[in-house]
């Protein structure tokens, strides 16, 4: 008899746990049904070919300016699992944004989106931006940055974010990484003024008619900078 409830109980127990988890899988899918939902909207509401085909939450800071660039698609989508690399440390919770159109692409499955810098015609990877609220215990001494360099096989460089003297807002945390890697065409588009503090206010309407730049790289180096008047 007492074999048979100790039984029992542990098959409550079992129970009690799959069940927990399958609420907990079924949350998870309910909030990534919710974004992909919400990509859609956007895509169905906008006119700009630009945000219909952007599939990044990367941005891209062209030389010291303050204004950013928006971009089709990320330099590191050259390693085929960028998009997971931190998916192993930390459980990360799905993001819902509410962005205002031509400001942010709202994340695309991806848990982090990297700041970008062209720097006297030479693209290096900054910081790294986590869309949840990751506690410092998961990366402690900023290791996101070590489990970057170890995907790229590149080095964050301090030296060089001295070189540069980048403004404050710009300041990368472990310094600067030469995207060397990077042989690639990219579409870029600036950032839309919705909420601006030093700039005028800028329509939607307004933005979708600024055409989107052309970026051609070979090794991380810029070797072609054009408008593209057939891309808005």
């Amino acid at each position: 008899m007492r074999k048979l409830k100790i039984l029992f109980s542990v098959f409550l127990l079992f129970c009690l746990t799959l069940n927990c988890q399958n609420s907990k899988n079924s949350s998870k899918e309910g909030q990534e049904k919710k974004v992909t939902e919400k990509v859609s909207d956007m895509k169905e509401r906008t006119s700009s070919k630009f945000l219909i085909s952007a599939e990044t939450s990367d941005v891209l800071y062209l030389n010291d300016s303050t204004p950013f660039y928006l971009m089709e698609k990320s330099p590191l989508k050259a390693f085929q699992n960028y998009r997971d690399i931190y998916d192993s440390y930390h459980e990360f919770a799905i993001v819902e944004m509410d962005m205002i159109l031509g400001s942010f692409i709202p994340p695309r499955g991806n848990k982090y989106y990297v700041r970008w810098l062209l720097l006297d015609s030479t693209l290096y990877l900054g910081d790294i931006r986590f869309f949840d609220n990751v506690p410092d215990s998961v990366f402690p001494n900023n290791k996101q940055y070590r489990i970057m360099e170890e995907l790229t096989q590149v080095k964050f460089d301090k030296e060089l974010a001295r070189k540069y003297e980048l403004p404050d807002s710009m300041q990368p945390e472990e310094g600067l990484m030469p995207a060397v890697w990077v042989s690639d065409v990219f579409l870029i588009k600036q950032v839309r003024f919705a909420k601006p503090r030093q700039y005028p206010e800028e329509s939607y309407e307004s933005w979708t008619k600024k055409p989107c730049i052309e970026l051609v790289f070979q090794k991380g180096k810029l070797v072609s900078m054009r408008e593209r008047e057939d891309m808005y």
